[in-house]
């Protein structure tokens, strides 16, 4: 990729005049800041090498716990605060000084794994015959805020995953009704379509923070509203609304240009599917074979007609309200 100083230095030696040099620049400022089109961003990893330098974290982990079991007087307590002191210095040392994600990440979720862990123990859990959600409802608490403060600090998307997960464990140990991991996703969802709506172009963070809250909090909040349909059994009401759902989860993944709704929905698409393959007497290998035949096709036509699909979705739809959606490759 050709940079200013060099253009600026082909225009001192009269290669190019400033005018050209002007335009070249244009030009490179409308390539980056092209719409996103139909394809989602999904980057965890750099490179390999920050998968090498994760299995050495692994590594280092294992040896530091055991040396500081076999020289301290209280392991308890020693294990999880050793845990934190390297992961955020690892942390700190990735993410500020090398530039590498994905050992951050790792860095951050085993320091906020090991706060929670220090949490418990103070808690009085570890002597609990049987640990009750109060003796987790803090210490998912202080994961959650380890988590959150490390997403401030390093602006790090994938953190998003965990946080969420940390979330919706903190909501189990404060209600065990499945309306608590409803609303831990629902939280999780409205986050995500706010940072979408900010950058409709996808040239952010936001996006990505975006992408990762849809994995997380999809889940969360269709599961429970899935399972509570399904479990009385296989009535034909049962199957309409699996059926209304998902084409709603469709249809708002089409909407925002996400696919995780979609995707949060396919398991219970091929039980409904399963439950009218029985209904006409078909054997369990049939029924088996004839739900993934009509996911499989189902998604690839969806997956290579997205963007179609995705423009007549939009046509029917008020302008105005168009214009507040992320952009298509036409916009």
């Amino acid at each position: 990729m050709i940079r200013d100083s060099d253009l600026d230095t082909a225009v001192s030696q009269n290669v190019i005049t400033a005018d050209q040099a002007a335009k070249l620049r244009d030009i490179a400022q409308a390539r980056v800041r092209r719409p996103h089109g139909t394809n989602e961003g999904f980057v965890v990893v750099n490179n390999l090498a920050e998968l090498f330098v994760s299995i050495g974290q692994i590594l280092f982990f294992i040896a530091l716990f055991i040396a500081v079991g076999n020289f301290s007087s209280n392991i308890a307590l020693a294990l999880p605060i050793t845990g934190i002191v390297a992961g955020w210095a690892m942390a700190e040392f990735f993410a500020r000084y090398r530039n590498m994600r994905w050992p951050a990440i790792v860095a951050s979720i085993a320091a906020a794994a090991c706060a929670g862990w220090l949490v418990f123990i103070l808690s009085g859990g570890m002597r609990a015959q049987a640990p009750e959600p109060t003796y987790l409802m803090i210490p998912f608490l202080v994961a959650t805020a380890s988590l959150g403060l490390a997403i401030f600090r390093y602006r790090l998307p994938f953190l998003a995953l965990p946080f969420v997960g940390a979330l919706a464990g903190l909501a189990s140990a404060l209600s065990a009704s499945q309306i608590s991991l409803v609303i831990a996703g629902a939280i999780s969802l409205v986050i995500a379509v706010t940072l979408d709506l900010r950058d409709r172009e996808r040239l952010t963070r936001n996006s990505a923070f975006a992408f990762w809250l849809y994995v997380a909090g999809a889940p969360l909040f269709l599961h429970p509203i899935y399972s509570s349909v399904t479990a009385p059994g296989q009535s034909t009401m049962a199957i309409l609304t699996v059926l209304v759902i998902a084409g709603a989860s469709c249809f708002i993944g089409l909407l925002l240009d996400r696919r995780s709704p979609i995707v949060a929905s396919l398991l219970y698409l091929g039980i409904v599917i399963t439950w009218s393959a029985r209904a006409i007497s078909l054997s369990p290998q049939i029924q088996t074979a004839l739900t993934l035949f009509i996911l499989g096709i189902g998604v690839m036509l969806l997956g290579v007609w997205w963007k179609q699909a995705r423009a007549a979705v939009l046509e029917i739809l008020p302008a105005n309200f168009v214009r507040r959606l992320p952009l298509t490759e036409n916009q």
